[in-house]
């Protein structure tokens, strides 16, 4: 239940999925237990109990995680869309086909012993009198003993069952069964196929091996300890007078099988599976090969001990597994080597600085044939993506998964988090990366003890048989070895090699095969044979704990490090408030230029997402920015009076619209990233913390409430302005442009298939990749040759439109006329008069100059040179201030939309500077141009028309509100219409302040 709570919690989506799991891991857990009852009244023994506490446990977590990444990866959809086609088919693979073929092996496992007769055993009395691993030799001439070239045995006649027996061990069938799983992907997938048909065979060939394993070396299990090799088999040579004959031979086989066999069968797995490129799969056979022999090792010396002489110190149990060690390494150096392909070549390329790639790739909108732009899917382009970038994208795995720890720090974001994203082979790989994002630091401890737990109580549960309990050494020493590989590699300690977290990764038949072991052992364990006491001590949980702590401890300290071994450079250590590295322009030459330099700057986009802006109003209300959807969402609702981040369009990025004029204006404050600060990885997270932001004049109120009135199918747009000191308290146009309509889900997949392959272009420019290039590799240890290739794909358009209050300029003749006519009554030249109001005389090019501080994509509004009314244009921010200018007896202001600024960086406020007001015209010009200005519901308005466009602008008889309009449209009832809306609102707004 604890387990399953915090995922109940995260929302409506796992209102079923959650319990499910839990009620179906629990009826697991409850068949184990009948499984493994060792005596009529249920009772269990404590290392039983332990492997099916730890076990489930962790069967739970897993198949949560599955849920949570898988089934259902948004937490914030609904109940009903939690259960949609796409998710029932996923919960089919990850959830279903583990739990339902575990409940198979369990109900066989226990059903067996009732169909199969019992085989005639000898007496235990005698049995136990001569435990298997107890007899052999002890020295190096019991050894020689024990090769029978020394001695001689009667030879009889060999009952027909024991030879079946024997064949059945036969080491050469044994070695062909195992490679079987380990070759079947390559008769159905080539090279680099992991599944037979349906069936990931080399994922139960593990547990296969693992079972092998177990037979050869309780064969020869005698001879794991401190036998001197090469001292016994030179006696056999000065024996036999040679090494040739063939006693001689036939003494070395037996005398070195305990050594040769375990290594041969590792070798002809390594083998099958560098045919198949899969070097995932030789770590976990190494595993299981060290752990078998390992335990057999260990459990000698601690069977010679006499009396209470002390167990086997280290030092003692390395000596005598030196042989194995030395073997064992080379061949795995050899392998390593041999199958040292690109893709191993990669991968320590990565490992050597995960942080010199990018994460994400552009795709470059360039000119395409009408065929190509009809198989575009609607409402897309087509456009061109390079292999250089795309694999530099791919690259960035590791940095990621280091990225999402270090987000994540010792005490999580907790499961409802989408800041971190999705973190790339999520739910395989990188899986230890997400719990620790998510849960944090201390539950990977935890959970890494409940690994220890298993695999330490599988071996103490099989101490009654030989085999079962090298069988469960073998299974133990991988479900933990792959455990610590798989966080080595999200720590980046060692290369990434793609091999899944046991039981936690999504992987159905990878969790099935485990759990399949499991069983076995638990099935075997129930037997009331005699015990024979497992080594004294199955693991070190020192070194096992402090590994873990270490890796922790470490990540959460220094999370942007890189070994640097492969350019021989050496480990480098990089700041954690580097600035953002930029993205690949989505322009053809930018896309395949060099990665950056990790040095200069950060390509963590997790911490960029994390570091909070938000844009605040006056009387406390803010919206922040979710970098995950580019929205901005509202904080503390109740003094924003109903204001969303749609309300801001224009102003601010909206999905599907153009940018915005404060992302254009302070682009380094919306995209700047203040790192993962070691305080925010030791502390809990903050709720409704915010780094930096802007602190803008709007009222948030009005805002809303004309943001409503001027959307509509007309083109609208309103200023309102405080005319004594110029800021604006609202700015809205619209209507909006919207998001983009989904892609079709067909047109998407058949355009994929026809255009899936990167090719060189033709030498006059076309791409035509409807076949494959044997030029553009995907895997390549230097990347050479891929900026040469490309392939077809399609982008959302570039949204068109801009802020149509301050960023589009619209005929302005209403606006010039009193420009022209405050010119003639003060008998100034139009041009300096226009000026005095902050408007321009001939070119209008460039933002605004006249606003505080000057907005990146607005308009500025200008007069005709010579000036007049006749091709003007301006913004209604313009003739708002103008409007004011009027009201206020010829007091110009320069208009402001931002009042402070907030640094991410250090976290302090810079306010911006005011520029002090213009005297544009006398009081008496003011009156006299005040007379054109109609009264009604407490505004004075001044009506135009210019063209398609309506304006009406002015000010409030009673306050500081000046105020402007335009409705573009060739229906004037319409326009009136929206004005008088628009109007009334303001009106409205004016009385209630």
């Amino acid at each position: 239940m604890l387990v399953a709570v915090p995922f109940f919690l995260a929302g409506a989506a796992y209102a079923l999925w959650v319990p499910a799991v839990a009620a179906v891991t629990f009826l697991i857990g409850h068949q184990g237990r009948r499984l493994t009852r060792c005596d009529d009244r249920g009772g269990i023994r404590g290392p039983v109990l332990a492997v099916l506490v730890a076990g489930t446990l962790l069967l739970e977590l897993g198949l949560l995680l599955a849920v949570r990444l898988v089934v259902v990866p948004k937490p914030q959809v609904s109940f009903a869309k939690s259960l949609t086609a796409e998710s029932l088919g996923a919960a089919w693979s990850v959830l279903l086909q583990p739990l339902l073929g575990l409940l198979a092996v369990i109900v066989l496992l226990r059903w067996a012993p009732r169909w199969v007769p019992p085989r005639q055993r000898p007496d235990r009395a005698t049995h136990a009198l001569r435990p298997p691993m107890s007899r052999g030799p002890k020295t190096a001439s019991e050894a020689w003993s024990f090769s029978g070239l020394s001695t001689s045995a009667a030879k009889g006649a060999m009952p027909a069952s024991r030879r079946q027996r024997r064949l059945a061990q036969h080491p050469a069938l044994i070695m062909a069964v195992v490679a079987v799983p380990f070759l079947l992907p390559l008769l159905a997938g080539g090279g680099a196929a992991l599944k037979f048909g349906p069936v990931a065979t080399p994922e139960y060939g593990k547990v296969l091996l693992c079972g092998a394993l177990a037979v050869l070396v309780a064969r020869d299990s005698y001879r794991f300890r401190d036998v001197h090799l090469l001292r016994a088999l030179r006696q056999i040579r000065q024996t036999s007078g040679g090494m040739l004959r063939r006693p001689a031979l036939v003494a070395s086989y037996r005398t070195s099988r305990f050594l040769l066999l375990p290594v041969a069968l590792f070798g002809l797995v390594a083998i099958a599976s560098g045919l198949r490129h899969d070097f995932g799969t030789i770590v976990p056979a190494a595993l299981v090969t060290m752990g078998v022999t390992w335990c057999a090792t260990r459990h000698n010396l601690d069977s010679d001990r006499i009396g209470d002489e002390p167990a086997a110190p280290g030092v003692r149990l390395v000596v005598a597994y030196r042989l194995f060690i030395g073997v064992a390494v080379l061949l795995i150096g050899g392998a390593v080597t041999l199958f040292a392909t690109d893709y191993v070549g990669e991968r320590g390329r990565v490992w050597s600085d995960p942080w010199r790639f990018r994460w994400s790739s552009a795709c470059a909108v360039v000119p395409a044939t009408p065929e190509l732009r009809a198989a575009v899917p609607a409402n897309r382009v087509p456009c061109l993506r390079s292999l250089a970038a795309d694999a530099e994208s791919e690259e960035s795995q590791v940095a990621q998964a280091i990225s999402a720890t270090a987000d994540g720090g010792l005490w999580g974001r907790g499961l409802r988090d989408r800041v971190s994203g999705a973190v790339a082979a999520g739910p395989t790989d990188f899986v230890l990366a997400v719990v620790w994002n998510k849960l944090g630091g201390f539950v990977v401890i935890g959970v890494g003890l409940l690994v220890m737990v298993l695999a330490a109580g599988l071996v103490r549960a099989a101490e009654h048989s030989e085999r079962l309990r090298l069988f469960a050494a073998g299974l133990g020493a991988m479900i933990v070895g792959q455990y610590l590989f798989v966080l080595a590699t999200t720590a980046n300690a060692i290369p990434h090699t793609g091999i899944p977290a046991p039981l936690l990764s999504r992987g159905g038949q990878s969790t099935l095969a485990l759990l399949i072991g499991i069983a076995v052992v638990l099935a075997g364990a129930r037997r009331s044979a005699p015990a024979i006491p497992a080594p004294r001590r199955v693991v070190s949980t020192t070194m096992l704990v402090g590994s873990l702590a270490g890796i922790v401890t470490v990540l959460t300290l220094v999370p942007y490090a890189a070994p640097g071994l492969g350019g021989f450079t050496g480990p480098r250590i990089y700041r954690q408030d580097r600035p953002l590295c930029p993205p690949r322009p989505a322009e053809r030459s930018a896309m395949v230029t060099q990665p950056p330099d990790p040095k200069v700057c950060s390509t963590d986009l997790i911490a960029l997402a994390r570091t909070r802006i938000a844009v605040t109003f006056p009387g406390g209300g803010r919206l922040a920015l979710d970098r995950t959807t580019g929205e901005w969402e509202p904080e503390h609702p109740e003094a924003l009076s109903g204001l969303a981040g749609a309300d801001l369009a224009g102003l601010t990025n909206v999905p599907g619209g153009p940018t915005g004029l404060i992302e254009r204006t302070y682009p380094d404050l919306i995209g700047y990233s203040a790192g993962a600060r070691l305080s925010r990885r030791l502390l809990p997270p903050e709720r409704d913390r915010v780094d930096g932001g802007l602190a803008l004049t709007l009222d948030p109120g009005l805002q809303h409430v004309l943001a409503g009135t001027v959307s509509g199918p007309e083109p609208a747009a309103v200023v309102v302005l405080d005319r004594a000191d110029g800021r604006v308290l609202a700015s809205a146009g619209g209507p909006g442009s919207g998001k983009p309509p989904k892609v079709n889900r067909r047109q998407a997949e058949r355009f994929g298939r026809e255009h899936r392959h990167y090719v060189r272009p033709e030498p006059d420019g076309r791409v035509d990749d409807s076949a494959a290039d044997p030029a553009c590799v995907r895997r390549s240890r230097d990347g050479a040759g891929q900026r040469e290739c490309w392939r077809w794909s399609y982008t959302v358009p570039e949204p068109a439109g801009s802020d149509r209050a301050l960023g589009q300029a619209y005929p302005f003749d209403g606006a010039a006329d009193l420009v022209l006519r405050a010119a003639e009554a003060e008998g100034r030249d139009p041009g300096e008069q226009a000026e005095l109001l902050g408007l321009g005389v001939g070119d209008c090019g460039g933002p605004d100059r006249w606003t505080v501080p000057r907005l990146a994509g607005s308009v500025a509004s200008c007069l005709p040179d010579p000036p007049g009314r006749d091709g003007s244009r301006g913004t209604p921010l313009a003739f708002a201030v103008i409007a004011g200018a009027v009201a206020a007896d010829g007091r110009a202001v320069h208009p402001g939309l931002v009042d402070g600024v907030t640094h991410p960086a250090t976290g302090g406020t810079e306010a911006v500077p005011d520029r002090p007001a213009v005297t544009a015209f006398s009081p008496g010009t003011a009156e006299r141009l005040r007379a054109s200005f109609q009264p009604g519901d407490g505004l004075r308005r001044y009506t135009t028309e210019a063209g398609n466009c309506h304006w009406t602008a002015g000010y409030a008889e009673s306050g500081t509100v000046a105020f402007a309009v335009v409705v573009e449209t060739p229906d004037r009832a319409a326009a009136d219409a929206r004005t008088r809306r628009t109007l009334a609102a303001l009106s409205t707004w004016i009385g209630g302040r």
